[in-house]
């Protein structure tokens, strides 16, 4: 026999070599360093444990629904270790990746996020063009990044999740995948089938993780006649950059935060441009706007800033800290009675004012009567503007029908042609699933969720183990950078699976009563927030008075802050060994890894690090 000579083989098990006997391996004799001999028949789980290293994570394979900024912030978790032993697969329904800002591609689609907080931490960008940036560039973006960090290979397009279940005998979750025929954009809604081709795969993983969003399930109008319009109908979510706008009679449905884009933007090349709206709504300041120069809306950044922070990586750094600090010092307003609510309309009621001298009328139609935040705060940039124009109508109310030629309006009762209607009508935001999701005990998430949309740190479901979603019911989503929440519930994420790994538990779930005692409290604070004022809004998935489902009970900070204080007590673990007494097989080898490596990379003496405090601890003059 061979001594074992601290080699780690495959599975991070101590290897020990044979010799052969009349040209047979010989059986090893039982090596104490390489496993627990009262385990070798009692439980094969827990025998092949304790042949390895204490905290060797065991493999596990992810599946991930959705190729957006979320799957892309796991992936690079998986690819620089932060998740080890991971056998990852993101399944994308369209042709590329990037989620939100492939799809979204309608005239003047931008992020009214400064565009330096809008990216990875991980892969900061000095290379922006302007302060705010439009969806082009934001595609290119994640598109660069997911080469540079060599993430494409985690990804799969061209197939779109259709369903899973978990399956208890296994703890396995079954994800089934349909493949889509390859057009750019294809429709994420229960039970629309185009651009599927068939070919259905199922995939089985250990977690299941929906990352495929809520800005990609468009809504259309609920106006009869839609199919009887004879010109270019389009919604503006699936907006076809070949539609040529130039000396066209325009419809604009919408005054959401796209509408408001899509009206700055078409009005400047439109011959007629008509915009229908039901709602006013507040058109504010830019966010970060104290960093853009005094009379501007945006400015581009030239090659001289650019070097400058390509050469001063700490500079760069604080000047996405200070624009950050902005962003998160903004929360108060969205609170009722507060002076910074009170400062915020204050000054919003003196901007529109101003902004809509051109059409007076507009002064005293356009202002709305709730508070500044309750719809998303948009800034806007050119759309009081646009509206004030002389090519522009703005048209109130609902609409009758669609007609052959065009749209009559319920309001005046008119009917008006246009050569090309776009339907910015935002999103379905109840957060129900596109397709089910079937969890312990036969529970259809989307099914339950279609009732009640109730979530936990707005990552984990009810009766549903071994699955998160991304930015679920009470999200931070009121204010911020959603890129940066994203990287605060993948590390959170990456804890819990980092758990099961490691601590031999196959699955868990919350515990009964935690999803409710969280909506409970979720509920009764928002309460006293702007976003539950009498106003239509996506927040409320475009009702006026519906539940606050959306929304993280706190700001941001604090909602990071919960991310990375962990309750495992809320949930119930499933061990990988039945038998009680195994409860602690995930002690493993009872090693660390470097303690029987002849090559020591890791401090063994980590634990004695009070260099400087033995004068402080034992003052005075040492005695002989």
């Amino acid at each position: 026999m061979v001594a074992n000579d601290g080699l780690k083989g495959p599975g991070n098990e101590v290897k020990v070599a044979h010799s052969v006997v009349n040209g047979h391996p010989e059986e090893p004799a039982l090596n104490p360093i390489q496993a627990t001999a009262a385990y070798k028949n009692k439980n094969p789980v827990a025998y092949d444990l304790s042949k390895q290293y204490f905290d060797t994570p065991r493999r596990l394979k992810i599946v991930v629904a959705g190729a957006g900024c979320s799957a892309l912030d796991l992936a690079h978790q998986v690819e620089t270790g932060g998740l080890k032993n991971i056998d990852l697969q993101i399944l994308e329904k369209n042709a590329g990746l990037g989620g939100t800002w492939y799809e979204n591609r309608y005239p003047g689609c931008a992020c009214d996020i400064p565009a330096h907080n809008y990216l990875f931490t991980w892969a900061p960008n000095p290379n922006w063009s302007s302060f705010y940036v439009s969806a082009p560039e934001i595609l290119e973006y994640l598109e660069d990044v997911a080469e540079k960090f060599h993430l494409t290979k985690y990804i799969t397009t061209r197939r779109k999740v259709i369903g899973a279940k978990w399956v208890e005998e296994k703890q396995k979750w079954e994800v089934l995948s349909r493949r889509t025929d390859g057009r750019r954009n294809v429709i994420s809604a229960d039970g629309v089938t185009s651009g599927e081709v068939g070919e259905d795969l199922i995939e089985e993983c250990d977690i299941f993780i929906n990352a495929s969003g809520f800005f990609n399930n468009w809504r259309w109008p609920n106006t009869p006649g839609r199919e009887s319009y004879q010109g270019t109908m389009v919604h503006s979510a699936d907006y076809q950059p070949s539609i040529d706008l130039r000396g066209k009679r325009v419809a604009v449905i919408g005054n959401g935060s796209s509408g408001i884009q899509v009206t700055a933007a078409v009005q400047k090349v439109a011959a007629h441009m008509t915009v229908f709206i039901r709602h006013p709504t507040w058109v504010t300041s830019n966010m970060g706007s104290r960093f853009i120069p005094p009379g501007k809306k945006n400015f581009c950044f030239d090659s001289e800033q650019k070097n400058k922070w390509i050469e001063n990586p700490k500079e760069y750094l604080e000047y996405r800290k200070e624009v950050e600090k902005e962003l998160n010092f903004r929360f108060p307003l969205f609170i009722r009675d507060t002076p910074q609510q009170a400062m915020a309309k204050e000054f919003t009621i003196k901007d529109m004012t101003s902004r809509l001298a051109g059409k007076p009328e507009l002064q005293t139609t356009l202002l709305p009567d709730f508070a500044v935040g309750c719809r998303r705060p948009t800034p806007g940039t050119g759309y009081l503007e646009a509206l004030c124009a002389d090519n522009t109508e703005l048209v109130w109310g609902e609409l009758e029908s669609f007609t052959k030629t065009g749209i009559k309006s319920a309001g005046d009762g008119r009917e008006r042609d246009f050569d090309v209607i776009i339907a910015a009508t935002g999103f379905d935001m109840s957060f129900v699933p596109r397709w089910p999701i079937v969890g312990r005990n036969g529970v259809d998430l989307q099914k339950e969720w279609a009732k009640d949309p109730a979530c936990y740190m707005s990552a984990i479901a009810k009766d549903m183990p071994n699955y998160f979603v991304y930015l679920g019911p009470g999200s931070p989503v009121g204010h911020g950078s959603l890129i940066t929440s994203i990287e605060r519930i993948t590390l959170y994420i990456c804890d819990i699976v980092t758990k099961l790994q490691r601590e031999n538990y196959t699955s868990f779930t919350l515990k009964p009563g935690k999803v409710e005692a969280y909506q409970s409290q979720m509920m009764a604070w928002l309460d006293k927030t702007v976003w539950g004022d009498s106003c239509q809004s996506s927040f409320k998935n475009g009702t006026v008075t519906g539940a606050l489902h959306a929304f993280h009970p706190g700001s941001r900070l604090h909602y990071f802050e919960l991310l990375r204080r962990h309750r495992y007590e809320d949930f119930d673990w499933t061990s990988g060994c039945p038998e009680p007494e195994l409860d602690y097989a995930w002690f493993n080898n009872g090693f660390l890894g470097h303690e029987l490596e002849t090559d020591i990379t890791a401090d063994p003496t980590w634990y004695l690090d009070q260099e400087d405090t033995i004068l402080s601890a034992f003052p005075g003059d040492v005695k002989a």
